[in-house]
């Protein structure tokens, strides 16, 4: 098993978030409250990794504090740039062995 951190960000017109994978670029989804979102992410990023033309490529990314602060920065300023609230939160999504290998 690999755990992944995530990085929600709450939707400005419903109770709903968006949530990417710093080391899955490409792997986002979206759902109604933080448990369904959390709850979809792992597909978008099980598809991320089967979609990799290359197993061995660099993917998934390695994980590091640069990698989750420059996730951090970019939502925070797309953020800012639409005038919404500067909220955020991350939460740590674990796949099984096979699929992160």
């Amino acid at each position: 098993m690999r755990t992944f951190t995530v990085f929600l960000s709450p939707e400005l017109e419903t109770d709903g978030y968006s949530v990417t994978c710093p080391a899955m670029p490409g792997a986002v989804s979206q759902g109604e409250g933080r448990e369904e979102t959390l709850r979809d992410i792992p597909e978008a990023m099980e598809l991320r990794l089967e979609a990799s033309p290359d197993r061995n490529a660099e993917t998934p990314l390695p994980e590091t504090p640069a990698l989750i602060a420059r996730e951090v920065a970019w939502v925070l300023e797309w953020r800012a740039e639409e005038g919404c609230p500067l909220v955020a939160d991350t939460a740590t999504i674990t796949l099984p062995a096979a699929v992160a290998a």
